[in-house]
């Protein structure tokens, strides 16, 4: 009797020291997460930026989500958009952070070409028209994920108007040129010496 419990015993130990192990691995874990997101709320109340780099808790979705609305609202547009850029790299189409940093990017993207051309008028378009266009491509991937998404829509669609697609211009200041150019070029048959032929 004794000989079949000390066999059950020396097959089962490998068992539940694995068992242990596994439970010890997930506490640890489980222990990580709950740090991670303690940091993250304590960054929400104040509105400050998660710095601290221990068990990466300032680079978890919701650390680089919190910081990229911190970089915006100081007006810090590159630190924001990589901030979002770092989220979207680390999370999947499921994670709803993933389609709120396309909608936020984008806005970030908008509100930068609002600016330039409100301080500098159509000669920003240069910088401007990019920024357009990248903020319609955010859009663009936030409605792939979201279709019946409003807000992304009524954005999209103001992007489009400050920019709409045209094919072979620039940017406002080369549509103003062509249609400069049209007007003063005559067209058709006034345009041409003598009368037309194969009328009376």
């Amino acid at each position: 009797m004794n000989k079949q419990l000390a066999s059950v015993l020396r097959r089962g130990l490998p068992w539940a020291v694995l068992l242990v192990l596994i439970a010890a691995v997930m506490l640890v874990r489980q222990g990580i997460a709950i740090y991670q997101a303690s940091v993250y709320r304590g960054s929400l109340e104040p509105h400050v930026l998660i710095e601290q780099t221990l068990l990466g808790a300032n680079q978890t979705p919701q650390a680089l989500f919190a910081n990229a609305v911190f970089y915006d609202n100081q007006l810090k547009s590159d630190l924001a958009l990589a901030q979002y850029a770092a989220l979207i790299s680390q999370v999947t189409d499921d994670n709803p952070l993933r389609k709120q940093a396309y909608f936020n990017s984008g806005n970030v993207y908008l509100r930068t070409a609002i600016r330039l051309l409100e301080q500098r008028g159509l000669p920003a378009w240069d910088e401007a028209g990019p920024l357009v266009a990248l903020a319609k491509e955010s859009y663009q991937k936030a409605l792939r994920i979201k279709p019946d998404w409003s807000e992304v829509k009524y954005n999209y669609h103001l992007a489009l108007r400050l920019a709409p697609t045209t094919h072979g211009m620039s940017g406002p200041q080369q549509y103003e040129d062509e249609q400069i150019k049209a007007e003063e070029q005559p067209s058709g048959w006034p345009a041409m010496p003598g009368n037309p032929r194969g009328m009376p």
